[in-house]
């Protein structure tokens, strides 16, 4: 994610290298789900999208990526 502490938007950039079901989630730090941003199959390549905290709190998050067997977790950091 760029920026990253950000306020309010952040850019997720991620590839998918075969189609496959892709989910991008965002966690709180207590583990729920705050917002889904792919939840689909996705075209092989690079893909880009943006995600828009201004309704939550300011905090550590989490995006979670899971595509096919592939599963990658990284901290955001949400500063007002």
């Amino acid at each position: 994610p760029y920026p990253n502490p950000f306020n309010p938007t952040t850019t997720i950039r991620f590839s998918v290298q075969t189609l496959h079901a892709t989910s991008v989630l965002i966690y709180d730090i207590t583990g729920r789900v705050v917002d889904v941003l792919v939840n689909g199959e996705q075209n092989p390549g690079h893909h880009e999208i943006q995600w828009n905290a201004s309704q939550h709190a300011s905090g550590i998050y989490f995006v979670e990526l899971v595509a096919g067997k592939n599963r990658d977790i990284q901290k955001l950091i949400l500063l007002k």
